[in-house]
């Protein structure tokens, strides 16, 4: 099994659903606190419509988004590690919506995480998409889709 993550920055809507239908995504599992964005196209609804019709689900999962005292932290001291460390550290009470995701990818749904940042290094989609291999422990393997 193989789960996708793909960040928007730096895409507009024809180059990123380009990227999910070349990688077969059927589904987009959005995991940002705010699913809002200034970007054309990828605030919630508008993102939900846009995939909807190249036939892809769009289902959002704002409680797996990253705290905003959170963000403001990393914001102010560029200390990655703590982030996620302390982003990690938080997930203990979301299980519920990481076995739901989980659960879709067993069902044969191509999933892919989504958020903002482009360097999935640099988001807390990664360690969402740690997580969900440690409750699949299947083997899951996890591709980020990086545009170029």
């Amino acid at each position: 099994m193989l789960l996708y993550t793909i960040g928007y920055e730096g895409l507009d809507q024809q180059q990123f659903l380009a990227h999910l239908t070349h990688n077969g995504v059927d589904l987009v599992a959005d995991v940002r606190k705010l699913p809002v964005s200034r970007k054309k196209g990828f605030s919630k609804t508008s993102l939900k419509e846009m995939l909807n019709d190249k036939n892809i689900e769009y289902l959002n999962f704002q409680a797996l988004g990253a705290p905003k005292e959170m963000r403001d932290e990393l914001y102010a001291s560029g200390d990655y590690e703590r982030f996620f460390k302390k982003y990690q550290d938080g997930l203990s009470d979301k299980t519920e919506p990481l076995q739901i995701i989980n659960e879709l990818i067993n069902s044969g749904k191509k999933v892919s995480l989504l958020c903002f940042e482009r360097n999935p290094g640099q988001c807390h989609r990664n360690v969402v998409a740690e997580e969900i291999q440690k409750i699949d422990g299947n083997g899951l393997k996890v591709k980020h889709i990086v545009p170029l």
